[in-house]
């Protein structure tokens, strides 16, 4: 009629513990990577960063941005400056790098709705070239 159950045992918190610094250390090493500008990437001190990575919001005019960086490539050669685009409402400029061995690719400064975000593009990382194989002719004798 009445069936012994047994009182309920106290789970191992040990091995979620081991799990949990773990999943901690993971997310510590990799979120600031996959968040942070190229080095390289000249930003304003009052431009935050947005949710997405590479997008930050400043506090500057779209004027005052631009002289920034105006300023700022000034003294540095291989930068291109490109308009995006010329709408009423929407301001738009695109700071183009020709330099190769910098990790950014171009810089795009918009203001939309009164405010004034920059993205930072970052350039993509070639694959090194696969190397030729060789043949009966390419061999010393």
């Amino acid at each position: 009629m009445f069936r012994y159950v047994p009182p309920p045992v106290a789970p191992d918190f040990r091995c979620d513990r081991r799990w949990f610094v773990t999943a901690l250390i993971v997310a510590a090493l990799l979120l600031p990577a996959a968040g942070d500008p190229p080095a390289e990437a000249p930003l304003p001190k009052e431009a935050t960063p947005l949710d997405e990575p590479g997008r930050y919001r400043t506090s500057r005019s779209f004027d005052e941005t631009l002289d920034y960086y105006q300023r700022e490539f000034r003294r540095v050669s291989g930068v291109r400056w490109h308009n995006v685009v010329n709408l009423p409402g929407i301001k738009a400029k695109n700071v183009t790098c020709t330099r190769k061995k910098v990790k950014w690719e171009g810089i795009n400064i918009y203001e939309t709705r009164g405010e004034v975000r920059i993205y930072v593009i970052p350039r993509e990382v070639e694959a090194a070239p696969a190397k030729k194989a060789a043949t009966k002719g390419d061999k010393k004798k």
